[in-house]
Protein backbone atom coordinates (compact mmCIF):
# COMPACT_ATOMS: atom_id res chain seq x y z
CA UNK A 1 0.00 0.00 0.00
CA UNK A 2 1.53 3.78 -0.79
CA UNK A 3 0.30 7.49 -0.90
CA UNK A 4 0.01 8.58 -3.83
CA UNK A 5 0.61 12.86 -4.40
CA UNK A 6 -1.91 14.24 -6.07
CA UNK A 7 -0.71 16.35 -9.06
CA UNK A 8 -3.17 19.05 -9.28
CA UNK A 9 -3.45 20.02 -5.07
CA UNK A 10 0.31 19.71 -5.09
CA UNK A 11 0.87 22.24 -8.07
CA UNK A 12 -1.73 24.91 -6.95
CA UNK A 13 -0.06 24.86 -3.08
CA UNK A 14 3.18 24.88 -4.65
CA UNK A 15 2.26 28.16 -6.66
CA UNK A 16 0.69 29.70 -3.70
CA UNK A 17 4.17 29.19 -1.96
CA UNK A 18 5.79 31.03 -4.38
CA UNK A 19 3.76 33.78 -4.64
CA UNK A 20 3.72 33.64 -0.93
CA UNK A 21 7.39 33.69 -0.60
CA UNK A 22 7.73 36.48 -4.13
CA UNK A 23 5.76 38.89 -1.80
CA UNK A 24 8.13 38.17 1.11
CA UNK A 25 11.08 38.88 -0.99
CA UNK A 26 9.48 42.32 -1.99
CA UNK A 27 9.30 43.07 0.53
CA UNK A 28 12.71 43.29 1.60
CA UNK A 29 13.43 44.70 -1.39
CA UNK A 30 11.02 47.62 -0.15
CA UNK A 31 13.01 47.40 3.08
CA UNK A 32 16.03 48.10 1.12
CA UNK A 33 14.32 51.24 -0.52
CA UNK A 34 12.68 52.58 2.48
CA UNK A 35 16.17 52.65 3.99
CA UNK A 36 18.10 54.33 1.40
CA UNK A 37 14.90 56.79 1.08
CA UNK A 38 15.32 57.60 4.74
CA UNK A 39 19.23 58.00 5.03
CA UNK A 40 18.42 60.44 1.67
CA UNK A 41 15.49 62.61 3.24
CA UNK A 42 17.90 62.63 6.68
CA UNK A 43 20.44 64.23 4.94
CA UNK A 44 18.46 66.67 2.78
CA UNK A 45 18.05 69.67 5.67
CA UNK A 46 21.68 69.52 5.55
CA UNK A 47 22.45 70.77 2.19
CA UNK A 48 22.03 74.34 1.21
CA UNK A 49 19.05 76.15 1.00
CA UNK A 50 16.49 75.22 -2.26
CA UNK A 51 17.79 77.50 -5.28
CA UNK A 52 15.35 79.14 -7.61
CA UNK A 53 16.94 76.69 -10.35
CA UNK A 54 16.31 73.76 -8.16
CA UNK A 55 12.68 74.99 -7.48
CA UNK A 56 11.96 75.01 -11.49
CA UNK A 57 13.70 71.42 -12.39
CA UNK A 58 11.56 70.40 -9.05
CA UNK A 59 8.32 71.44 -10.53
CA UNK A 60 9.55 69.72 -13.79
CA UNK A 61 9.93 66.92 -11.92
CA UNK A 62 14.05 66.62 -12.43
CA UNK A 63 15.14 66.39 -9.42
CA UNK A 64 13.44 66.21 -5.53
CA UNK A 65 12.82 68.56 -3.04
CA UNK A 66 11.73 66.41 -0.07
CA UNK A 67 12.76 67.73 3.12
CA UNK A 68 15.28 70.38 1.63
CA UNK A 69 15.52 73.57 3.53
CA UNK A 70 14.20 76.36 1.60
CA UNK A 71 12.84 79.96 2.32
CA UNK A 72 10.01 82.37 0.33
CA UNK A 73 8.78 85.40 0.51
CA UNK A 74 5.29 85.52 1.96
CA UNK A 75 3.86 89.25 1.16
CA UNK A 76 0.85 88.96 0.05
CA UNK A 77 -1.21 91.11 2.59
CA UNK A 78 -4.30 90.19 4.88
CA UNK A 79 -5.79 86.91 3.29
CA UNK A 80 -7.64 84.17 4.24
CA UNK A 81 -6.09 80.56 4.31
CA UNK A 82 -5.93 78.20 1.41
CA UNK A 83 -6.81 75.40 3.63
CA UNK A 84 -6.76 73.86 6.84
CA UNK A 85 -5.02 70.68 7.13
CA UNK A 86 -4.41 68.00 9.81
CA UNK A 87 -1.65 68.49 11.26
CA UNK A 88 0.36 68.63 14.81
CA UNK A 89 2.37 71.39 17.29
CA UNK A 90 5.85 71.68 17.21
CA UNK A 91 4.97 70.48 20.85
CA UNK A 92 2.72 67.12 19.25
CA UNK A 93 -0.68 68.54 20.07
CA UNK A 94 -2.99 66.91 17.15
CA UNK A 95 -4.84 69.94 15.74
CA UNK A 96 -4.73 72.06 12.32
CA UNK A 97 -1.98 73.47 9.74
CA UNK A 98 -3.15 76.87 8.75
CA UNK A 99 -2.65 76.52 5.14
CA UNK A 100 -1.60 79.99 3.16
CA UNK A 101 -0.86 81.09 -0.16
CA UNK A 102 1.66 83.91 -1.12
CA UNK A 103 0.99 84.98 -4.23
CA UNK A 104 -1.19 88.69 -3.66
CA UNK A 105 -3.45 87.40 -6.51
CA UNK A 106 -6.22 84.08 -6.87
CA UNK A 107 -4.04 82.38 -8.68
CA UNK A 108 -3.41 78.71 -8.09
CA UNK A 109 -0.10 78.62 -5.91
CA UNK A 110 2.86 76.08 -6.76
CA UNK A 111 3.88 76.21 -3.49
CA UNK A 112 1.82 76.81 -0.02
CA UNK A 113 3.08 78.00 3.49
CA UNK A 114 2.00 76.83 6.89
CA UNK A 115 1.31 80.22 8.30
CA UNK A 116 0.99 78.14 11.97
CA UNK A 117 -0.79 75.52 13.99
CA UNK A 118 -3.82 75.93 16.03
CA UNK A 119 -6.77 73.74 17.48
CA UNK A 120 -9.43 76.41 16.25
CA UNK A 121 -11.97 74.61 13.54
CA UNK A 122 -13.00 77.77 11.94
CA UNK A 123 -9.15 79.23 11.32
CA UNK A 124 -9.85 78.97 7.44
CA UNK A 125 -12.08 81.71 7.64
CA UNK A 126 -9.70 84.41 9.67
CA UNK A 127 -8.15 87.00 7.52
CA UNK A 128 -3.94 86.26 8.33
CA UNK A 129 -1.13 89.63 7.60
CA UNK A 130 1.27 87.63 5.13
CA UNK A 131 3.90 89.97 5.37
CA UNK A 132 6.50 87.29 6.46
CA UNK A 133 9.73 85.85 5.06
CA UNK A 134 10.00 82.20 5.79
CA UNK A 135 12.10 79.37 6.32
CA UNK A 136 11.62 75.49 6.71
CA UNK A 137 11.55 72.45 5.08
CA UNK A 138 9.70 71.42 1.90
CA UNK A 139 7.45 68.83 1.28
CA UNK A 140 6.30 67.31 -1.94
CA UNK A 141 2.88 66.49 -3.18
CA UNK A 142 1.19 67.54 -0.29
CA UNK A 143 -2.30 66.47 -1.82
CA UNK A 144 -0.85 63.76 -3.70
CA UNK A 145 -1.68 64.12 -7.67
CA UNK A 146 -4.86 66.51 -7.51
CA UNK A 147 -4.80 68.74 -10.44
CA UNK A 148 -4.55 72.23 -9.71
CA UNK A 149 -3.31 71.73 -6.24
CA UNK A 150 -0.04 72.99 -5.18
CA UNK A 151 3.74 70.87 -5.79
CA UNK A 152 4.98 71.85 -2.75
CA UNK A 153 4.42 73.28 1.10
CA UNK A 154 6.51 74.65 3.36
CA UNK A 155 6.70 74.02 6.79
CA UNK A 156 8.08 77.03 8.35
CA UNK A 157 10.54 76.79 12.03
CA UNK A 158 8.47 79.75 13.11
CA UNK A 159 4.72 80.39 13.04
CA UNK A 160 2.64 83.77 11.98
CA UNK A 161 1.69 84.94 15.36
CA UNK A 162 -0.68 84.02 17.12
CA UNK A 163 -0.42 80.83 15.61
CA UNK A 164 1.68 78.18 17.23
CA UNK A 165 5.20 76.59 15.67
CA UNK A 166 4.21 73.47 13.88
CA UNK A 167 5.34 70.03 14.05
CA UNK A 168 8.97 69.95 11.85
CA UNK A 169 8.50 66.53 9.60
CA UNK A 170 11.45 63.91 10.28
CA UNK A 171 12.92 61.26 8.00
CA UNK A 172 13.08 59.63 11.10
CA UNK A 173 9.51 59.29 11.90
CA UNK A 174 8.68 57.51 8.23
CA UNK A 175 6.59 54.26 8.49
CA UNK A 176 8.73 50.90 8.05
CA UNK A 177 6.89 47.84 8.24
CA UNK A 178 8.11 46.09 5.65
CA UNK A 179 10.01 43.14 8.00
CA UNK A 180 7.09 42.79 9.60
CA UNK A 181 5.06 42.56 6.12
CA UNK A 182 7.81 40.13 4.90
CA UNK A 183 7.64 37.95 7.96
CA UNK A 184 3.80 37.22 7.57
CA UNK A 185 4.04 36.66 3.94
CA UNK A 186 6.91 33.67 4.72
CA UNK A 187 5.01 32.37 7.90
CA UNK A 188 2.09 32.37 5.47
CA UNK A 189 3.83 30.37 3.32
CA UNK A 190 5.88 28.34 5.76
CA UNK A 191 1.87 27.54 7.32
CA UNK A 192 0.40 26.52 3.66
CA UNK A 193 3.23 24.08 3.05
CA UNK A 194 2.65 22.69 6.70
CA UNK A 195 -0.88 22.34 6.26
CA UNK A 196 -0.52 20.95 2.88
CA UNK A 197 2.03 18.23 4.30
CA UNK A 198 -0.05 17.15 7.13
CA UNK A 199 -2.98 16.82 4.55
CA UNK A 200 -0.69 14.34 2.74
CA UNK A 201 0.24 12.48 5.67
CA UNK A 202 -3.81 11.81 6.27
CA UNK A 203 -4.79 10.67 3.28
CA UNK A 204 -5.88 7.80 2.72
CA UNK A 205 -3.17 4.99 1.39
CA UNK A 206 -4.25 3.26 -2.00
CA UNK A 207 -4.21 -0.55 -1.76
CA UNK A 208 -1.57 -1.78 -3.82
CA UNK A 209 -1.82 -3.79 -6.71
CA UNK A 210 -2.93 -7.15 -6.42
CA UNK A 211 -1.12 -9.56 -8.41
CA UNK A 212 -2.03 -11.56 -11.46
Amino acid sequence: MSRRIPIIPTIITAVGILILCALGKWQLDRRAWKHDLIERLAAAPNLPLVSPEEFRAAMMGDVSIQYRRASIDCRAGDKKPYDLRPGSSAGGTSGFYVVVSCRPNSRPPDIVAVAGWTKRVDAKDIVITLDHQLTGTVIERPYGNAPDRPRFMLIPDEAIPPLGRPLQPRAADLPDNHLAYAGQWFGLAITLAAIYGLYLRRRPVAPAAKPE
